[in-house]
């Protein structure tokens, strides 16, 4: 027989096999799942008990458990298939997936990253409720066995740590409950629901949905700036690279989204046709930004390996806590020297910082010894034989992946501790600065009251110019006189006062444009831009700095106006030595913008109080755990498919990377049986 020939035949019988025996299923490669079961050799001989045993757990729990079983993984490594596969599927934060090749006599499991589960708990489920079945070649019984494993585990809670989230679950749900209604208020306050159901969402959802995304995206971005910090301090430029570009491409896409929520608040309002399709552009802009975050957050991960380097890095964490904790005296005295000499919001801002500081480090110092708990304690393979030396971060056995979690939100506690602290630095700067810039402004104004009183006496102009120069010398002179008596109270608000006197100056120099060259309006405009820049650049940096340590409660309003006045801020830099005057224009819109984000922000804030009674549970104070949730540090799953309570908003990446072990997102076991 040729070559050909037995080639032919092999064809015809590999055909013949695949028609004639339907019981067989062949090796398969990953691909996404079209159903919660896919069984395509039919083994599974008790269907109704497994669909009932899958929505029992899905009903107690909230789990959907998709089960696949097949005859081979097609030469690949079981777990590497299951993950392939729960990607393919896009599976959430509410999905498993158990995978089952019954020829290879192989199986694993993908999980997410859900709170009530550790991953001891995970691997007992396997020991003792899957693979007794499997190996019987029981295939119903080992998928009603982890249905029903995976509830009790869910109910158990036996892990510590496990404890201390479902606490934490506690805590946010009270503390933050009312967040959620408020924004639900604001939403619906953007457009009455039509009589008749609309097709599609109502504009009311699209304003929820809009809304919810951008605070998301904010917070996301600001994490992942960090984490791209930590890493080019230990990789340098090269390596982060990718990280940085789309970092920076995702701030852009949030920053357009930002400005045109703005527009929604314009004077007249949008009408409705116009409102949707402003709301829409916002949420694609963002779902653009998240998904580009998202595409590199295993590759950052890899690159970081934080699992790997826990104790390490919680080593260094430790360190800087003592470092910052040291400054804490100083800055507490810095604080109470300012409230005795100064009034108005810039102050006020920074007046719980220190408390703020002490919380976050308080909380950091739980999460550390929660990591070193999590490394120093073995985690035993369920047949009772010594766990292997590489578990664990350079110690015999432990959960990095746990470790990993928390060290994560203890640097995420020591950074906004340091910020807080650097914010009450940066006031003790400012505030005297304000001061200066407010006697220079004084005498700016009293020059263009004079200027003013001289054009008038000329009678340049026609009667409308010398009308408007009469109005804006009259401002200026109100200005002056309540400026000065502000300024000579025991407590001045010099801030506030600088921004009075700019409108006041900004409404000479319109008035008196046309008896200026050019060259004299560049000249003057150059002057005052010196002021307004620097002013302006205290402001927003006060601005991020009380928003970023306490964005878990600070809503869209407030970071809309921030985004806009950093865009504006920016502009002014850029024109600034070749448009002096719209330079001028933008660094004085950046201040206001500033300025009016930081109120809404203290509003939002003032607004929360924050959860102040009870006791935190593992290792954590009442305190510490207020902190950590106003930072943002600890979050509940608020995003679309999300669910339970993490550590916080994760290292660099988007919602999907939300929450994970920092190895890829999804917990996974499994085995030969």
């Amino acid at each position: 027989m040729t070559l050909i020939a037995r080639r032919s035949l092999a064809a015809l019988l590999v055909l013949a096999a695949a028609l004639l025996l339907p019981g067989v299923a062949w090796a398969q490669a990953p691909e996404r799942l079209a159903t919660q079961v896919t069984d395509p050799a039919g083994v599974l001989d008790d269907r109704a008990a497994v669909d009932d045993a899958l929505g029992q757990l899905q009903q107690d729990t909230g789990i959907q458990l998709f089960v696949v079983l097949v005859d081979s993984f097609d030469g690949m490594p079981a777990q590497e298939w299951t993950d392939e596969t729960a990607r393919l599927s896009d599976l959430g934060d509410r999905d498993a997936l158990l995978a089952v090749a019954t020829g290879d006599r192989a199986y694993a499991y993908s999980f997410p990253d859900d709170a009530r589960f550790s991953d001891k708990e995970l691997a007992d489920v396997a020991a003792n409720d899957i693979e007794p079945a499997l190996a019987k070649g029981d295939w119903s019984g080992a998928v009603i066995g982890a249905a029903q494993g995976y509830a009790k585990a869910a109910g158990a809670g036996s892990s510590g740590l496990t404890w201390v989230i479902l606490i934490i679950v506690a805590v946010i749900v009270v503390a933050l409950g009312w967040v959620f209604v408020r924004r639900r208020r604001r939403g619906a306050a953007g457009g009455s629901r039509p009589a008749a159901q609309p097709v599609g969402p109502s504009l009311p959802e699209l304003t929820d949905q809009a809304n919810a995304l951008l605070i998301e995206l904010d917070d996301d971005l600001r994490a992942s700036e960090r984490e791209l910090e930590l890493a080019t301090a230990q990789y340098g430029e090269a390596a982060t690279e990718p990280f940085r570009a789309a970092l920076a491409a995702s701030r852009q896409d949030v920053a357009e989204a930002f400005r045109l929520r703005m527009t929604l608040d314009e004077v007249p309002a949008p009408d409705e046709a116009t409102r949707r399709g402003t709301l829409t552009q916002i949420i694609e802009r963002c779902q653009t930004a998240d998904a580009r975050l998202d595409a590199e957050s295993e590759a950052f991960d890899r690159l970081r390996d934080l699992e790997g380097r826990a104790a390490e890095v919680a080593s260094e964490v430790d360190r800087r806590r003592a470092a910052i904790e040291a400054r804490l005296p100083a800055a507490a005295q810095t604080v109470q020297d300012l409230l005795s000499r100064y009034a108005g919001s810039s102050v006020t801002a920074i007046a719980t910082n220190v408390d703020q500081a002490r919380e976050r480090l308080a909380f950091a110092a739980s999460a550390l010894g929660q990591a070193h708990a999590a490394l120093d304690e073995p985690t035993k393979p369920a047949d009772g034989s010594q766990p292997p030396e590489s578990a664990g971060a350079g110690v015999p056995g432990g959960d990095r992946a746990e470790a990993a979690l928390a060290v994560r939100a203890a640097e995420q506690a020591v950074d906004q501790a340091d910020q807080l602290i650097a914010a009450v630095d940066r006031a003790a700067a400012d505030l005297p600065a304000a001061r200066i810039a407010a006697d220079a402004l004084i005498a700016e104004v009293t020059a263009e009251i004079a200027a003013g009183r001289a054009a008038m006496a000329g009678g340049g102009g026609v009667d409308g110019a010398v009308a408007g120069v009469a109005g804006a010398v009259a401002g200026g002179e109100q200005a002056l006189a309540e400026v000065r008596a502000g300024l000579a109270t025991a407590k001045p608000d010099p801030v506030s006062a600088v921004a009075r006197l700019q409108a006041a100056d900004a409404a000479l120099d319109a008035a008196l444009a046309e008896a200026r060259d050019a060259a004299e309006r560049d000249a003057r405009a150059r002057g005052l831009l010196a002021q307004a820049l620097p002013l302006a650049r205290a402001e927003v940096a006060a601005a991020n700095d009380f928003i970023t340590t306490r964005r878990g409660v600070v809503d869209a309003g407030a970071r809309a106006s921030l985004s806009e006045s950093q865009r504006h801020l920016a502009l002014a830099e850029s024109m600034a030595a070749s448009d002096p005057g719209t330079a001028l224009t933008e660094a004085q819109q950046a201040q206001r913008l500033a300025e009016s984000a930081g109120r809404a922000a203290r509003t939002d804030v003032q607004s929360w109080g924050g959860p102040r009674g009870g006791g935190g549970g593992g290792g954590f104070d009442a305190g510490s755990f207020a902190g950590a949730v106003l930072g943002g540090i600890l979050a509940g799953g608020t995003r679309s498919g999300g669910g339970g309570a993490n550590w916080g908003g994760g290292g660099f990446g988007g919602s999907a990377s939300r929450g994970r072990r920092t190895g890829g997102g999804r917990r996974g076991g499994g085995g030969r049986f």
